[in-house]
């Protein structure tokens, strides 16, 4: 019998690619506050309309969803979410959550906490700074919001009178923001996997080519030193699940992260495209500690079509 799964986010520009790579595999419902935003080639009884994640009955609503339509494992791919849904994880009625433990979602969604951990840890990372210590920074310097996504407020900043008028444009207080040293080189958002014993089952890394808010056109790239980081990442933070790890890597070879995104990704189509299943790996008992590696390299190339009706 084939396993139901529901995603939610299911707007995301990777869902369409989803549906039709596992159509005979699993029953697939995508769930999103804007049923509009899914794309037309997934069947409407396919799709749920489902309330913000600020609502009061958001989480009543995903539950009723998930008894309601039988759901086996429940992906959720917002980060408004992800901290509600992850307190859930093998608690009675509610089906398997593919996001890593609630304790690692709040720290990586915070990208001031983010980075005083991985500091703490010793990993090499960029210098990060609330905003109000920008000035301990060379500029330009990245300046974003402590909590977002999508590249939403992300912003190069060349001098420090253009801070207050980058606060003026996004509102809020100084500790909302955070401030990063700018890393030149080629970005990488990488897919993790990890499977039910908490090891490490896949490791894809992508290479940025265009990118406007979401990836546009990318590849898979074999990469050494991303390797060697995440397994590292990985012994330490111990995160289950999935997650999308993105980062710089600088002409001499070193890995520097700059957001870890504790969910699927936009560019998860490309991670499924090798044939690898986190599904499977899910759900799979496997202690031997081989990691899969892609050998071939896909290509993403994303386009729009105008749908009118």
């Amino acid at each position: 019998m084939m396993k139901k799964i529901l995603f939610t986010g299911g707007g995301g520009a990777g869902s369409e690619y989803v549906a039709r790579k596992w159509t005979d595999k699993y029953i697939m419902y995508f769930a999103d506050a804007n049923i509009g935003s899914i794309s037309p080639s997934i069947k409407d009884d396919r799709k749920i309309s489902i309330p913000m994640a600020n609502s009061s009955n958001f989480i009543e609503e995903i539950l009723f969803i998930c008894k309601e339509k039988k759901i086996d494992i429940l992906v959720p791919g917002v980060d408004e979410e992800l901290s509600l849904i992850s307190k859930y994880h093998d608690k009675n009625e509610w089906p398997q959550i593919m996001a890593p433990q609630k304790s690692f979602v709040d720290t990586m969604l915070d990208k001031y906490l983010c980075f005083e951990e991985l500091r703490s840890k010793n990993l090499t990372i960029p210098k990060t700074f609330l905003i109000k210590d920008a000035h301990k920074l060379k500029f330009p310097i990245i300046v974003k919001p402590r909590f977002g996504r999508g590249s939403r407020g992300v912003v190069t900043i060349n001098n420090s009178s253009q801070i207050d008028a980058y606060l003026s444009l996004y509102g809020g207080k100084h500790d909302d923001y955070v401030a990063q040293e700018l890393i030149l080189g080629q970005e990488y958002t990488v897919f993790v996997s990890i499977n039910s014993d908490g090891k490490l089952s896949a490791i894809i890394p992508v290479k940025v080519g265009v990118k406007k808010g979401i990836t546009i056109a990318a590849q898979i790239e074999s990469v050494p030193e991303i390797y060697e980081y995440i397994k590292i990442f990985q012994s330490l933070f111990k995160a289950k699940s999935i997650y999308n790890f993105q980062c710089m890597l600088t002409k001499d070879g070193v890995v520097m992260p700059f957001e870890i995104n504790p969910r699927i990704s936009t560019t998860f189509c490309l991670a499924i495209s090798t044939g690898y299943d986190p599904i499977e790996a899910f759900e799979k008992h496997d202690s031997s500690g081989t990691i899969f590696i892609p050998e071939k390299k896909m290509h993403l190339q994303r386009s729009w079509v105008n749908f009118i009706n």
